[in-house]
């Protein structure tokens, strides 16, 4: 069967990559290269820091050079292949524990729809995707270990001891697959600890470089070795949500839409492990897929999500958008107060956003502007 919107756009998976910073008490209430502690009355609060792992593109990619993104790239054939099934048997891995990976209560975008009964359930062929792109750019492999599982349950592990250099390549060019990693080097893919998150879609007016991003974020104990790829590469960060997001608004990086979302909502929670229970608990409340749609203003640039006043009803996430110019000649400002139901982004410039939300997050989710409820024990 052919995907119904593969001449459309293409399927890829990311991996949002957030590490424990190393414990430092400081005074102040945010900062960005540690763990700190605030004073709140007489108690000293302790919050465990975290970094996210992103990098620079090179200038001769493809898609969106120069541009700081998480780690990711296309679904390949080997993803979904069935070959996995009896991989994962032979090591002991349950058929139960990976058809709970595809018992999901929400929403299911295009993307995690498994095609085919000779493919690979999407809900798992995903996490192979995004496993195998952030090795093949970054060397960063996340398998099941289960005495690290049993100590901390809700994180993954990176493994570092095996020639990943020469198994990166050896990937990254198609001489072998990621199965044939695992095969040789005797592991499993963490596909357990890795947490659905989210899923975008290229707006419909980029029509010739769409595709349709599953989102997957995994926790680690700690910063991991990096190796980056020479030709996807140029640089990698580790830093705080807020920072790369300060990076962005002075012009020393540029984060692409999905990534200025996703990293100030992150940018709103400072304990790693809250984040950590809250991806867990949230893994199979679905994904709204979010596909922006444009609108302009007298000021610049709308970008309105499902939920918003301005989001079209039934939208086929194919058609242009015919109120295009409908407000060309209105502040944005004034726009906004127009409308009772808010879920949008203001562009002023590439490097300038502002971000609106005045109901419920989608899917239980984070709240843009911070406004979370998120239980100790959630």
């Amino acid at each position: 069967m052919i995907r119904k919107f593969a001449k459309y756009w293409r399927d890829s998976a990311s991996l949002l990559v957030v590490a424990r910073d190393r414990p430092t008490v400081h005074r102040e209430k945010y900062n960005y290269k540690v763990c700190t502690v605030t004073v709140v009355g007489e108690q000293i609060k302790t919050f465990r820091m975290f970094q996210v792992l992103v990098f620079k593109r090179t200038a001769k990619t493809s898609f969106m050079p120069n541009s700081v993104v998480f780690p990711g790239g296309g679904f390949d054939k080997q993803d979904g292949s069935l070959g996995w099934e009896a991989f994962f048997r032979d090591r002991n891995v349950s058929a139960g524990d990976l058809k709970k990976l595809t018992e999901v209560d929400g929403p299911r975008p295009p993307i995690f729809h498994t095609e085919s009964t000779d493919l690979l359930d999407r809900n798992v062929s995903l996490r192979l995707c995004a496993l195998r792109e952030a090795f093949e750019e970054l060397g960063v492999l996340l398998v099941s270990d289960e005495r690290k599982q049993k100590r901390d349950p809700l994180y993954s592990n990176c493994l570092h001891s095996f020639d990943v250099s020469t198994w990166q390549q050896r990937i990254h060019d198609g001489e072998a697959t990621f199965q044939e990693l695992h095969t040789a080097l005797g592991t499993v893919p963490d596909l357990f600890n890795l947490y659905e998150w989210s899923c975008w879609l290229t707006p419909a007016m980029f029509r010739k470089r769409r595709f349709e991003t599953a989102f997957f974020l995994a926790v680690l104990n700690e910063i991991p070795n990096i190796h980056p790829e020479p030709h996807e590469v140029q640089e990698y960060y580790w830093e705080t949500p807020a920072a790369l997001l300060e990076a962005h608004r002075a012009e020393k990086i540029w984060l692409a839409p999905p990534q200025t979302y996703e990293l100030t909502r992150l940018s709103f929670i400072y304990d790693i492990d809250e984040l950590a229970r809250f991806a867990a608990k949230r893994n199979r409340k679905g994904s709204t897929l979010l596909c922006p749609v444009q609108y302009n203003a007298a000021d610049g640039v709308i970008f309105v999500l499902p939920g918003d006043d301005l989001y079209p009803t039934g939208y086929d996430y194919i058609s242009d958008n015919h109120d295009l110019d409908k407000y060309g000649e209105v502040p944005q400002e004034v726009i906004r107060k127009q409308s009772t139901r808010l879920h949008r982004v203001e562009h002023k410039d590439l490097h300038h956003q502002a971000f609106f939300l005045n109901h419920q997050p989608l899917d239980d989710h984070l709240h843009i502007q911070g406004q979370n409820v998120i239980p100790k024990e959630c």
